[in-house]
């Protein structure tokens, strides 16, 4: 009975970690925030490729799949890792590691979401490239 008391303990605590990781109570918009739900890419500057594909984030694991992918641009799979290790910041927004490319193995930079409003945030880092770049995505869910 101890051990299931220990475990149960465990796993809430674990899941309260997670969950603030990708959810903020202030942020940006002034409301509650949560990266928890599909996202879908509406512009990608300047590489201009996979428009339109759809990311789930997960909140127990801190991380967003790619669910729907939009053309084959930097050879990226559906259910590939688009964003991992995701956490909030101090500004309201969170960080991430930003799936890139999948040409030469899995190539993640670092990255920074500000939240728009509840149903738009703007990825801001570096794409495959070295380029700077700015990624709009639309909650769909």
């Amino acid at each position: 009975m101890k051990i299931v008391k220990i475990w149960t303990i465990v796993i809430a605590a674990f899941t309260l970690v997670s969950c603030e990781a990708i959810q903020k109570a202030t942020n940006t918009t002034g409301s509650a925030f949560t990266l928890t739900g599909q996202w879908q890419l509406t512009s990608n500057s300047p590489d201009n490729v996979l428009v339109g594909s759809v990311v789930a984030v997960a909140p127990l694991v801190s991380e967003a799949r790619i669910t729907s992918l939009a053309g084959t641009g930097n050879c990226l799979r559906q259910a590939d890792i688009a964003w991992k290790g995701i956490a909030a910041d101090n500004a309201g927004g969170f960080n991430i590691t930003n799936l890139v490319s999948g040409c030469s193995g899995l190539n993640y930079q670092p990255a920074s979401i500000y939240v728009i409003n509840n149903s738009e945030i703007r990825l801001t880092g570096k794409n495959a490239s070295g380029q700077d770049a700015t990624q709009l995505w639309k909650r769909v869910k």
